[in-house]
């Protein structure tokens, strides 16, 4: 049997599985979990696939890529996603809190056992779980000094207005169209993100999924500006490291004319 992930209509990706474990619908998710021979597991999910042997890449990349740039981070925002080990990838950097978005707890708990750190996440001080609708959450925060974050990783629709909950000197991650198939999309999105001195494409080097992003920067430079003592200190990682960290903003040169004086780096 197989799995079929569709980008945008345009291609698509399949994964071989064995059997189903599991379907469940959410509020307004719905989730399917398989057993992959390759994959270990597969989450199926709305917003997209989970591939349990392949967490690091997404998890590590923009967890550290971000909170390696920015010279002292002390909060973070997570919203629109299950994946939880973005959460325990963060806690990695000792005084980091990390506020992790999502209403939909019957999917998200659904995923205890597919995600791999789970519980330490949950059970850890410095994390927290907010059961609100970004919509909810944004309307309540938006104009309160009193919230704000030195990083915001938005995998979901409202990632221009959570920047008003950014700090003076805050980044935002968020995703992008897939750079080499749609640079004008890309391009678009770029244009349409408001008051960040820096604005760069990127993407997960060697990931199967062809997920790309955007970093958006108040002051810092993903490149220039890398704490290199703090990326080459973590310990434990599978994926990311400061070299990769690098290499995920070089883009073919067709890309960089294409984007030339919207991407601002």
């Amino acid at each position: 049997m197989w799995i079929t992930k569709s980008y945008d209509g345009k291609f698509q990706q399949e994964y071989k599985i064995e059997r189903k474990l599991l379907e469940i619908k959410g509020v307004k998710q719905s989730l399917e979990l398989f057993n992959s021979e390759a994959f270990g597991e597969i989450a199926l999910l709305d917003e997209g696939l989970l591939l349990k042997n392949l967490l690091c890449v997404q998890s590590e990349l923009l967890a550290h890529l971000s909170a390696c740039s920015h010279k002292n981070p002390k909060r973070v925002l997570v919203a629109g996603s299950f994946n939880l080990e973005f959460a325990f990838e963060f806690l990695r950097h000792s005084g980091l809190q990390v506020d992790f978005l999502q209403f939909d707890l019957k999917v998200l708990e659904s995923l205890m056992s597919f995600l791999p750190h789970y519980r330490e996440v949950v059970e850890s001080e410095r994390f927290q779980l907010i059961p609100q609708l970004s919509v909810e959450f944004l309307a309540q925060n938006a104009q309160s000094d009193s919230v704000q974050y030195d990083i915001i990783l938005s995998l979901d629709a409202n990632a221009n207005a959570y920047s008003k909950l950014l700090s003076d000197d805050g980044i935002l991650i968020t995703r992008t169209a897939q750079i080499l198939l749609d640079t004008h999309k890309v391009k678009e999105q770029l244009e349409s993100l408001g008051d960040f001195r820096i604005k760069m494409p990127f993407f997960a080097p060697l990931s199967l999924l062809q997920d790309c992003y955007v970093f958006a920067s108040k002051l810092y430079h993903p490149t220039a500006d890398i704490q290199l003592q703090k990326a080459d200190m973590l310990e434990g990682l599978e994926y990311y490291h400061a070299n990769l960290h690098l290499s995920a903003f070089v883009l073919p040169k067709a890309v960089k004319s294409a984007l030339l004086g919207v991407a601002q780096n």
